[in-house]
C-alpha cells in the first residue's frame, strides 16, 4: 500500500512531524462541554419527532407501530452503549467509520464511513424537504425548494464560521424545540382518548399483519436515527472520554421519552389517518383534536421549524465531519478535509451540501412519497454502519482488552449481539416497503466502493490519523507514515 505526503504536511526537509504538529494541524478545535454534546446528539434526531415517522402509523396503526419503537429502542439502547464504550477508548473525529477501521481493517471503514455519509447527506435532504413542508403550512406560496435552498445556504455559512458557532445555535434550537414538545404534549393529553388510539386498525395489535410491523421498524428507527453523530464531535470535546459517553446515554434516553410521547399525543388526538400521510403531522393532529384555530396548530407550525433546524444543522455538522475524516486518510479526495482559518472543513461542508440540495428534488416532486424514500435511504446508510459498528465493538472486545475503556458496556459482549442482530433487521425491514430505496442506497455503494478499490485504495496514508493518534498515545513516537 503506497503511502502518500501532502504538501500542506511537508516540513522543513523533509522531518517528520512531532505529535504537537500532528494534533495541530489534523485535528479540529475542543470547543464543546456536556451542554452543548447533550444539545448535539438530541438535536441531531429531534427532527424525528416532527416529521416522517407518522408514515409507519399508517402501515400498523398506533400498537403495532409502538411495538416497533420498542424494537428501535432496544437497538438504539445497545448501539449507544457499544458507541459510549468505543468512544471513550478511541476518541477521534471519524467516529464510527474510526471504530471499524481499528477493529475490522480499512476496507471495513470504509464501508461503514459510507454508510454514515449517506446517512446524513440524504438525511440533511430529508429534513429540508420537512422544513419546506413546515413553511408551506405558514406561507403557501413558498415553493419547498426555496425554503430548503435557503436553509443549506445559510446553515453551511454558519458551519463556516466555525464549530463553537453551530454548537450554540444548536443549543438554542434544541431548547425551543424541546419545550415546544413539552407544551404539546401537556396540551394534548387531555384530549386524547382510546378511540382515537385504536382509529387505524380498529385496535388490533398488528392490523395489517407482521408485514405491516416489518415496514413501520424503518420509520420507528426514525426517532433515534442520527444520534450516533455525537461520537464525531469527539476530537471537539474538552474531556471527550468522559463527556461524549454521558451526553450519548443522556441523549438516548431524552430521545426515548420524546418518541413515546409523540407518537402517543399525536395519534390521541385524532385523525390518525390524515396524520399517517401529513408532511407535517403535529400540526395536522393537533388541527384534528384542538380545532382548526387552536393557538397550537400555529405554535407548531412556527416554533416546530426549531426542531427541524436543530437536526439540520447536526446533520450537517455529522456529515462534514464524517467527510472530513475520510478525506483525511485518503479514502475521498484530499482536498475535502481542508480547514478554513476558523477551523471549519470547508468543502466537507460545501460539497455534500450540493448533493443533498438535488436529492430535495426527490421530496419535492413526490408529494407523500418523496420523504419516506429518502427517509429509507437513510436508514440503509444507518443500518449498515450499525452492523458494522457492532461488529467493531465485539472484535475490540476480543483483539484489543488492552485499551483503555472509561466507560464498559452493560452486559458486554451480550449487549453488543443482541444490538447486531437487531441492527441486521431494519435492512430487510427496508426492503419490504420500499425497495426503490434500497436499490438507489445500493448504487450510491457500489459506485463509492468502485471508486475505493480502483483509485484511493492505492493513496491512502500508510496509517490512518486515528491509528497515529493511538501509537502516540502509547509511546509518543513521531509521525513516519504521513
Amino acid at each position: 500500500m503506497r503511502s502518500e505526503t501532502p504538501n500542506n504536511e511537508r516540513r522543513g526537509r523533509g522531518r517528520p512531524q512531532t505529535a504537537e504538529r500532528m494534533e495541530r494541524e489534523r485535528r479540529l478545535r475542543p470547543v464543546a462541554g456536556p451542554v452543548l454534546l447533550w444539545a448535539l446528539g438530541v438535536g441531531c434526531v429531534i427532527s424525528g419527532s416532527y416529521y416522517g415517522w407518522n408514515f409507519g402509523l399508517a402501515a400498523t396503526g398506533y400498537w403495532g407501530f409502538l411495538a416497533a419503537l420498542g424494537f428501535a429502542a432496544v437497538l438504539y439502547a445497545a448501539l449507544s452503549a457499544a458507541m459510549a464504550e468505543l468512544v471513550s477508548a478511541i476518541p477521534h473525529t471519524g467516529g464510527p467509520y474510526a471504530f471499524a477501521s481499528l477493529a475490522l481493517g480499512r476496507t471495513a471503514g470504509f464501508v461503514t464511513g459510507i454508510g454514515v455519509v449517506m446517512e446524513y447527506v440524504i438525511g440533511s435532504a430529508a429534513v429540508a424537504c420537512a422544513i419546506g413542508a413546515y413553511v408551506n403550512v405558514l406561507l403557501p406560496a413558498v415553493p419547498l425548494i426555496i425554503s430548503a435552498t435557503v436553509v443549506y445556504a445559510v446553515f453551511i455559512a454558519i458551519h463556516l464560521r466555525g464549530a463553537g458557532t453551530s454548537l450554540k445555535l444548536e443549543v438554542v434550537f434544541t431548547a425551543i424545540a424541546s419545550g415546544v414538545l413539552v407544551i404539546f404534549y401537556a396540551v394534548g393529553i387531555p384530549n386524547m382518548t382510546m378511540a382515537n388510539l385504536n382509529e387505524v386498525g380498529g385496535g388490533a395489535m398488528f392490523p395489517n399483519g407482521f408485514g405491516g410491523f416489518w415496514s413501520a421498524l424503518p420509520l420507528a428507527a426514525w426517532f433515534f436515527l442520527g444520534i450516533e453523530g455525537l461520537p464525531m464531535a469527539a476530537e471537539e470535546a474538552h474531556n471527550p472520554t468522559r463527556d461524549v459517553p454521558r451526553a450519548l446515554l443522556l441523549s438516548f434516553l431524552t430521545l426515548l421519552a420524546m418518541g413515546v410521547f409523540t407518537l402517543t399525543v399525536a395519534t390521541g388526538l385524532g385523525g390518525a389517518h390524515e396524520v399517517g400521510q401529513a408532511a407535517a403531522p403535529l400540526p395536522t393532529a393537533a388541527r384534528a383534536g384542538l380545532g382548526e384555530d387552536s393557538l397550537m396548530v400555529g405554535v407548531l407550525s412556527i416554533f416546530g421549524l426549531s426542531g427541524l433546524l436543530a437536526s439540520f444543522n447536526s446533520v450537517v455538522f455529522a456529515y462534514s465531519r464524517q467527510v472530513f475524516a475520510l478525506s483525511r486518510t485518503g479514502y475521498l479526495p484530499r482536498f475535502l478535509c481542508r480547514v478554513n482559518r476558523r477551523g471549519s472543513p470547508t468543502f466537507a461542508l460545501t460539497i455534500p451540501a450540493i448533493v443533498g440540495l438535488s436529492l430535495v428534488g426527490i421530496g419535492a416532486n413526490t408529494p407523500g412519497a418523496g420523504i419516506p424514500v429518502l427517509v429509507s435511504m437513510s436508514v440503509v446508510g444507518a443500518a449498515v454502519s450499525y452492523v458494522m459498528t457492532m461488529l467493531a465493538a465485539i472484535r475490540l472486545r476480543r483483539t484489543r482488552p488492552d485499551l483503555v475503556r472509561p466507560f464498559k458496556v452493560p452486559g458486554g459482549q451480550a449487549t453488543a449481539f443482541a444490538g447486531l442482530m437487531l441492527a441486521a433487521f431494519l435492512l430487510p425491514a427496508t426492503v419490504q416497503h420500499f425497495p426503490i430505496a434500497v436499490l438507489l442506497a445500493a448504487l450510491v455503494f457500489v459506485g463509492l466502493l468502485a471508486y475505493y478499490v480502483l483509485y484511493s485504495r492505492r493513496r491512502l496514508l500508510s496509517r490512518s490519523i486515528e491509528e497515529e493518534l493511538e501509537v502516540l498515545r502509547e509511546s509518543g513516537e513521531e509521525l513516519t507514515g504521513l
